[in-house]
């Protein structure tokens, strides 16, 4: 399901070799998951990138009120 410019080192055959199952970039398990925003809306990753961006803001919001 890779489509696009990057290629994940843990693929191997359209498989992911980390949760033994058809590559999703995103998925739940992913190496991404939560560290990236995909197009796609229904990507599970998103909703944790976006609670991962909001837990960074609020850390650097509290770092600079010291």
């Amino acid at each position: 399901m890779n489509e696009g410019g990057w290629s994940c080192p843990h693929e191997i055959k359209g498989t992911c070799d980390i949760i033994k199952k058809e590559c999703d970039p995103g998925d739940k398990g992913c190496v991404l998951f939560g560290k990236a925003k995909f197009a796609s809306m229904d990507s599970p990753s998103n909703e944790a990138f976006e609670k991962r961006m909001e837990r960074k803001m609020k850390q650097m919001l509290e770092e600079n009120k010291e």
